[in-house]
């Protein structure tokens, strides 16, 4: 599984953003190695660093990926406007 998998790849994402700017992803998806586009819905955002003074927002959320639960480092650029897969985890 993990060599048809893009590290560190663009992202389509669907996010909510309520009225303070806070980020909450809620589905992303990606091409893989093989160019077949792969749909993600985020379970739960296991953790989040959204500091206005930096470069962006991190995210770490869980989802099931090919039937198995999986952990993603999920990346939004401010200044981009950008979003990326930074890893995948167990």
């Amino acid at each position: 599984m993990e060599t048809i998998l893009c590290i560190d790849t663009p992202v389509q994402m669907i996010s909510c953003t309520d009225t303070n700017g806070k980020i909450t992803p809620i589905r992303f998806r990606f091409r893989d190695r093989n160019g077949e586009l792969i749909t993600i819905n985020i379970d739960k955002v296991i953790s989040t660093d959204q500091e206005h003074g930096s470069l962006g927002a991190n995210f770490i959320c869980s989802a099931f990926l090919y039937g198995t639960q999986r952990t993603f480092r999920l990346r939004y650029n401010y200044y981009a406007h950008e979003w990326r897969m930074a890893g995948i985890g167990c």
